[in-house]
């Protein structure tokens, strides 16, 4: 399901955004989800980084935790 969403973007935005989708052959709204979907999950990935950089040094961290995260960031960048 989709949903509209108006947003504000500065024209020299809009126009590096139209010149892509052309380039990709993509609708310029299919372009901004991928752009919003990418931004999302940096951030998300960024955060968790972040949280582990915290924790060197306090925790000790189980070798399943460790598989199991190796496996979450192998099907993460597959997507």
């Amino acid at each position: 399901m989709a949903m509209r969403v108006t947003i504000n973007v500065p024209d020299r935005i809009v126009h590096d955004l139209k010149t892509h989708a052309t380039k990709e052959r993509k609708s310029v709204s299919s372009l901004v989800t991928e752009f919003i979907e990418y931004g999302i999950k940096d951030k998300k990935r960024r955060a968790a980084k972040e949280s582990i950089l915290q924790m060197i040094g306090k925790v000790k961290v189980n070798k399943e935790a460790l598989k199991m995260l190796d496996k979450m960031r192998s099907e993460d960048d597959r997507t």
